[in-house]
């Protein structure tokens, strides 16, 4: 498998190409800056592919560390982190920026502590991560935490150590204080793959908020004009995406329908279902890749099941990938209930095929 590696988070850009048969770093670059990111990166990628004599059909895996970090920069690493594995149909994997920190040493170190400072606010974010389990916890700190945390005698870097130069006594990790591609490309390589694209992880609340009562989220029934729209969501979501005819066909049917969202004007999500026999089934729910994790799904599903229960429809069917985490989560938490199991349903590209979990919920 060939990795690319991306990040550009903090006060540097860099990029790699990773072979995880030959086991080794083809090609990398590296340059500390403060901004410029979205001028350098492009070009680095390029850079690397041309050193590896690899062409871009070759990546196997985009990993890219997704935050936290400075706004502008995750945000340049994501969006082509995002167009290039949409356009290679590739594996896309996110890190934290903890997580790409300590990736170099945890050949040495079965545990370390990653402490880096927000240039925004000051504050010191931190996380102990392991190699057994890459653990993605981020939490902001106080400086009295942080020197509980270094009394602990693990190994520790980051940037927000020198703060605290005099509490770790043999123990810092220099030269890896800022993450770096070729750092982490391995590490990424041998995390499990995820269906849904990495999102930006922040800290703190955005400076810009929408005016109150600014409420840009509709719902309707989908009708003819939004089969493409449709179509565009479904491929997006799966593998193997339904075309606007397939859809055409299925929305002919008795009882079938479909419940759209458009948010900014733009169709955002969708849930399309079929009603027999006094009960329903979803088909399908899909949500653009960059809105997910902001409640679309939720309010779709909410929305259907009180129009189905005006209909007094009695029940209410689906079936979910069983590796989809947060999909299953939404749906436990709207109180449907595991039902049955069906082994190898979902196929998987360059995996094996995954189990799909029956779920269902009684409405009247």
């Amino acid at each position: 498998m060939i990795v690319l590696a991306l990040d550009t988070c903090l006060a540097a850009c860099s990029a790699a190409v990773y072979d995880q048969e030959a086991d080794r770093v083809l090609a990398a670059r590296f340059e500390k800056m403060d901004k410029g990111h979205a001028e350098a990166l492009a070009p680095m990628v390029e850079a690397c592919l041309k050193e590896g004599g690899l062409v871009p059909s070759a990546i196997s895996r985009i990993a890219v560390t997704k935050g936290p970090g400075t706004f502008t920069g995750l945000r340049v690493g994501l969006a082509l982190a995002h167009g290039m594995a949409t356009a290679l149909s590739c594996e896309i994997i996110g890190i934290n920026t903890l997580q790409a920190t300590a990736a170099p040493v945890l050949t040495a170190h079965d545990r370390v502590i990653v402490i880096h400072q927000a240039g925004a606010t000051g504050k010191f974010y931190s996380g102990e991560i392991s190699v057994q389990t890459g653990d993605e916890a981020v939490h902001f700190m106080s400086a009295e935490d942080v020197q509980d945390l270094l009394r602990s005698g693990l190994a520790v870097l980051g940037t927000g150590i020198d703060a605290f130069s005099s509490l770790v006594t043999g123990t810092r990790i220099v030269g890896h204080d800022l993450p770096s591609a070729a750092g982490f490309a391995r590490f990424a390589a041998n995390l499990k793959a995820s269906r849904d694209l990495p999102q930006p992880l922040y800290l703190r609340e955005p400076d810009a908020k929408p005016s109150p009562g600014n409420d840009a989220t509709k719902m309707r029934n989908a009708e003819a004009p939004d089969l493409a729209a449709l179509a565009r969501l479904h491929g997006l979501s799966f593998d193997t995406g339904w075309s606007a005819e397939s859809l055409a066909l299925a929305l002919a049917l008795s009882g079938s329908g479909a419940l759209l969202l458009i948010r900014d004007g733009e169709a955002r999500s969708f849930v399309q279902y079929q009603i027999v026999a006094g009960e329903a089934e979803i088909n399908a729910i899909c949500t653009e890749p960059r809105w997910r994790g902001q409640g679309l799904a939720r309010q779709l599903l909410v929305a259907l099941m009180a129009d189905l229960k005006s209909k007094n429809i009695t029940r209410l069917h689906l079936d979910v990938a069983a590796d989809n985490g947060p999909a299953v989560r939404l749906y436990k938490a709207q109180g449907f209930a595991v039902v049955g199991r069906r082994k190898g349903y979902y196929a998987r590209k360059n995996a094996e095929a995954v189990d799909a979990l029956l779920m269902s919920k009684q409405l009247t």
